[in-house]
């Protein structure tokens, strides 16, 4: 079997290709961003071929990522061939250069022509009827460009059973049932599989050359609209698919709230600024309450998802009147004084106002405006409990504990996040805080998510 090296630190990217590529040539996908690895899978795996974007951005620091796997194949005095992605030169060794923006049928011929794979050998390797792409690729379209099956597998044979037709709107939230019942795959035909999967790979190399103008970290850009940095999101332990099913939420309830005037210009202020404390404290904690919900006891389906739902609206509206980063950072009664007194009361207050708020709107999800009055432990949405109950909503005790734990995230840098004796702080400070028995729970459901 072919044994075929990723280098890509874009996640849509290397998902499209090694599963495109696995597919094409029976191969054998081995993929990764980082240097060190890369190197290491070199001298244990000796790869067939290396497929390796020119240069990218991790955590800020510009990788020439390209130059560094050449310098190191001349090293070790290694002749396997490398398909370059970018611009790039180099004075010797076996490599081919494609541009940012290839199509999927460029990197195939320069695969054969490297590997001098012959005609023969590519009839071996022929491609199913109907080949699978994971099921997260069509959260990113809108219109089928072809015919979209499911598998049905009976006890004789496999059966391909279309549902939904080339050119129709895609349901995104139909996508995400699907996925919820554990389809992990939609299929389609064969003669159709290079065209979709260059649509796909489209438009995730057009991000990778925007951001590259940009200046951003690749990193930062996840395949859906809303999304923080990659290092929070690894070091709180949720899975990519629990950020596709948040973002998916998050969508969700933006085009719910259209109606409503203040509840869309409020959500729209938030969502429009990525780059602020009340944005990566929101996502991260809605994040979290996802990956959280399926280990308790919330039921299964369609059940959990209204609650997942429910923790999305929680996450996004229960602080949404407050603008000041401080404010957001207050926990007590005791804080609250050293404040002026119109911000004293706006945040001794804010809990029921977004209650009353959530109420004004019957499309919301029912319940959700008592959780926003017990998110600081009170159940009137006035002031901060002086001790934790355990007589309020679980659900509000899964995100009181969720949102001081993104609380604490957020006070540390990537970097300080990275080191297991700044991890093990913050769950010293939430073990400390949170001594009852329901609360306690949750926290060493946290710790055991950071560890893995």
């Amino acid at each position: 079997m072919l044994k075929l090296l990723l280098i890509e630190s874009n996640d849509r990217v290397l998902k499209l290709l090694g599963d495109g590529l696995s597919l094409d040539f029976d191969a054998k996908i081995l993929s990764t961003y980082k240097t060190f690895d890369a190197k290491q899978i070199i001298d244990h795996e000796r790869p067939n071929l290396i497929i390796v974007r020119n240069k990218f951005k991790v955590d800020d620091e510009s990788i020439e990522m390209a130059n560094t796997i050449m310098n190191y194949l001349y090293d070790i005095r290694s002749k396997i061939p490398v398909i370059v992605l970018g611009d790039f030169e180099f004075p010797s060794g076996i490599f081919e250069v494609l541009p940012d923006r290839f199509r999927i049928e460029e990197l195939k011929r320069l695969i054969i022509k490297l590997l001098k794979i012959s005609p023969d050998q590519l009839r071996q390797m022929k491609l199913p009827d109907y080949v699978p792409l994971a099921i997260q690729n069509f959260y990113l379209m809108d219109i089928a460009s072809c015919d979209i099956y499911i598998k049905l597998q009976t006890k004789t044979e496999e059966k391909f059973i279309k549902r939904i037709n080339k050119d129709d709107s895609i349901d995104k939230s139909a996508v995400q049932k699907y996925e919820e019942n554990n389809v992990q795959f939609f299929y389609i035909r064969k003669e159709e599989h290079t065209h979709l999967l260059n649509e796909l790979l489209q438009q995730s190399l057009e991000k990778i050359v925007n951001v590259a103008k940009s200046g951003r970290s690749v990193h930062e850009i996840n395949s859906d609209t809303y999304s923080i940095s990659q290092n929070l999101i690894d070091a709180v332990g949720v899975t990519d698919h629990t950020v596709r099913l948040s973002n998916v939420a998050i969508a969700a309830m933006s085009k719910s709230i259209e109606g409503h005037r203040e509840m869309s210009g409020l959500i729209k202020d938030i969502l429009d600024n990525p780059g602020s404390y009340a944005y990566k404290r929101n996502y991260l904690t809605s994040a979290l309450c996802h990956e959280v919900a399926p280990l308790m006891d919330w039921g299964t389906g369609e059940q959990l998802s209204l609650q997942q739902e429910k923790m999305t609206y929680l996450s996004f509206f229960h602080d949404i009147y407050l603008r000041n980063e401080s404010h957001l950072k207050i926990f007590s009664n005791e804080d609250v004084k050293n404040l002026e007194l119109e911000a004293g009361d706006l945040v001794l207050n804010h809990a029921n106002m977004a209650a009353n708020l959530i109420q004004s709107f019957p499309k919301t999800p029912s319940g959700v405006d008592i959780l926003i009055k017990q998110h600081h432990g009170t159940t009137t949405g006035v002031g901060f409990a002086g001790n934790y109950s355990a007589g309020i909503s679980p659900m509000a005790i899964v995100f009181i504990v969720i949102e001081k734990y993104a609380y604490h995230i957020l006070e540390h840098s990537s970097e300080e996040l990275e080191d297991i004796v700044t991890r093990k702080g913050i769950f010293h400070r939430l073990y400390e805080e949170f001594k009852l028995p329901s609360y306690k729970r949750i926290v060493d459901i946290l710790n055991k998510l950071s560890i893995t």
